[in-house]
């Protein structure tokens, strides 16, 4: 139950006191378009239990990582266990990009933190084969400087990109960049592993 209390002569709504164990925060259903392998979602935070934060619990099964997509607002991401990877896109086409475009941050120990720029297009998940964890910390309102109002941060995911910049393509050229970008995220993994290796010895 809210209560409202005056502060600084301004009536402030004040949300019960929530607590939640990242470990047991209930799963959400996942959107299959989001991922590459195999992902499990807690959500820890949200509209049920948050006016301001949304944060989830992320699990990557066996090497999986995110699709490319970015957020209207920044996203921060820590570390929980195993070896991670994030890939920044810098190039201004989802469609266009190569190996030489994206930028590889390294989340390898429990604790690490990166954060992603808003509108900034990324991945992440395990590093190769690997099993990682992070925990995904986000606000989920922003102000919209073209409209000067307080509106809801959207996600935009690869295939809504891919739909922005290639327009409405038949399924099977769809498939085909999809595919395309998945083999180019592969080989940046690939190749920072192998990095990492030849450093070590």
């Amino acid at each position: 139950m809210s209560t409202t209390k005056t502060f600084y002569s301004s009536a402030i709504t004040w949300w019960p006191v929530f607590k939640q164990n990242i470990y047991n925060s209930p799963v959400k259903k996942v959107d299959p378009s989001y991922f590459r392998g195999n992902a499990i979602l807690q959500q820890v935070l949200g509209d049920e239990n948050s006016r301001e934060l949304e944060i989830y619990h992320v699990f990557f099964k066996n090497g999986a990582t995110t699709t490319v997509h970015y957020h209207e607002t920044d996203q921060v991401l820590i570390a929980t266990k195993g070896r991670g990877i994030v890939g920044i896109v810098n190039s201004d086409s989802i469609a266009d990009f190569e190996i030489e475009d994206i930028e590889t941050v390294p989340m390898n120990k429990e604790g690490d933190v990166v954060q992603i720029p808003a509108f900034k297009m990324h991945f992440h998940g395990a590093a190769s084969k690997e099993e990682f964890s992070h925990i995904a910390i986000r606000q989920m309102y922003f102000l919209d400087t073209s409209t000067k109002k307080i509106r809801r941060a959207e996600n935009k995911w690869e295939s809504d990109i891919i739909l922005e910049e290639k327009g409405d393509l038949d399924s099977s050229s769809r498939r085909e960049i999809a595919d395309k970008i998945g083999r180019i995220m592969q080989d940046v993994i690939h190749n920072n592993e192998v990095a990492k290796a030849s450093k070590n010895h």
